[in-house]
């Protein structure tokens, strides 16, 4: 075999060796943050004046996914293969403010669907919540930008309020770890503005 084509052949395969060899990417998880619900058991019933259903927190298809969406620029996202959500997003944040509002409405018994009230009680007043999440932008090294609408209805399905909430949260620093905290404190500001619509939708 001529010298250079033996050479060649010899760096073809170190290519591949080399390749073969190289460490994959780790791929690390992230989850959204939320108030444990271990006092929220059966004995806080007593105090329970209403019953609030969180019926679905609906989020678009491009977000909704197991990786980090990150935004590059106004019309550049990136999607980041090795960071990812623990869970789908809609759940998470489901999650998130269900356990959050337990803490900033303690006059409610909460739940996700009709089955979760059956300790709460009869004959309580019934209202219900659904979320619509437009945007959540993650801006790298910079903020994150939740926007969503919510309503709130009573028993009847009457609407009661509709309200758009608008929510930046500046990161901490560089890179995917700052993330996360970010977002929890965004779905926190969320609920806090929920929880501030029902109790003026209860005081009318």
């Amino acid at each position: 075999m001529p010298l250079a084509a033996l050479t060649g052949l010899v760096m073809l395969v170190s290519t591949l060796v080399l390749a073969g060899c190289a460490t994959p990417a780790t791929e690390r998880y992230y989850r959204i943050a939320y108030p444990g619900n271990a006092a929220a058991d059966a004995g806080d019933a007593a105090g329970v004046q209403y019953e609030l259903i969180l019926g679905s927190v609906q989020i678009p298809e491009s977000i909704n996914r197991p990786q980090l969406v990150v935004q590059k620029s106004a019309t550049e996202a990136s999607i980041t293969d090795d960071q990812r959500w623990v869970a789908p997003l809609d759940e998470q944040i489901a999650q998130a403010v269900i356990a959050n509002l337990r803490g900033q409405l303690p006059g409610a018994w909460l739940a996700s669907s009709t089955a979760g009230l059956a300790a709460s009680g009869q004959g309580l007043p019934r209202y219900h919540l659904k979320i619509q999440v437009e945007q959540l932008l993650i801006l790298s090294g910079d903020k994150v930008v939740l926007e969503a609408n919510w309503v709130l209805q009573d028993g009847s399905r009457k609407l009661l309020k509709r309200e758009r909430s608008v929510i930046s949260v500046a990161m901490s620093g560089a890179g995917y770890d700052p993330v996360a905290p970010a977002v929890s404190e965004a779905v926190r500001q969320l609920s806090a503005a929920v929880a501030k619509g029902m109790q003026t939708a209860r005081a009318s």
